[in-house]
């Protein structure tokens, strides 16, 4: 909305054609990468050194400009923070959402980010999923049970689910894991073995029949051995 006096911002908030002068533009002692812009000789708002590049002293700064300027910082802020969470490892859309709220950004910004990081690909569910059950059946093998009950709690979608668990092989992986831990288990009766074996497997989320016959198997190994 616009009329002689000004506009509306994103924000619903009114916005006045009226025009400052920049006084002074001067870098932050504790920010090298921000500036300190001035109007009418008094401290008006800091800038990202980069947002900064199209003002000049003396150059008049309507509310408009201003206001968008600060937006856009906002958003590089807001992004800047995104990419360091990011950087510790990846992340779905969700946890770097639920971060950007608990820093206290509004939506409209912590969504323009969302929508920047998805852009550069920086940000990808459909990745993540891939990823994080890469990840869990190297290190920490379980079930699609209990993979998919992980993946929904950071906000992935059945699609991006399925399409992670399409290549996970129970079997193997039950198998994998249990037989890593089998040499904790020497001198165990069968019966305590049994249980030892179920309990494992059970807690990792793994589908009954896999848990069966995977117990099973390694049952009638030990009594083959043992005879």
């Amino acid at each position: 909305m616009c009329d002689d006096r000004g506009v509306i911002n994103s924000r619903g908030f009114f916005v006045g054609f009226a025009m400052d002068t920049i006084t002074d533009i001067k870098p932050q002692r504790r920010d090298k990468n921000r500036v300190n812009v001035f109007l009418d000789g008094k401290f008006a708002f800091s800038l990202a050194y980069n947002q900064a590049k199209v003002l000049t002293v003396g150059q008049g700064l309507s509310q408009v400009v201003m206001a968008n300027l600060l937006e856009n910082d906002s958003v590089d802020k807001a992004y800047e923070k995104a990419v360091r969470f990011i950087g510790y490892r990846p992340r779905s859309i969700l946890e770097v959402r639920n971060r950007l709220i608990k820093y206290g950004i509004e939506f409209e910004v912590i969504e323009k980010v969302i929508n920047r990081l998805q852009e550069e690909n920086v940000l990808n569910d459909t990745d993540f999923a891939l990823l994080w059950v890469e990840n869990r059946r190297t290190f920490r093998p379980r079930g699609k049970l209990l993979l998919r009950k992980e993946l929904l709690t950071k906000g992935i979608n059945d699609s991006d689910i399925e399409i992670a668990l399409s290549e996970v092989e129970e079997s193997a992986d039950a198998r994998q894991l249990v037989y890593s831990k089998l040499s904790k288990y020497d001198g165990l009766s069968l019966d305590s073995l049994r249980k030892k074996i179920w309990s494992l497997l059970s807690r990792r989320g793994f589908d009954y029949s896999v848990v069966n016959d995977l117990v099973r198997e390694i049952v009638q190994s030990k009594r083959n051995g043992e005879d």
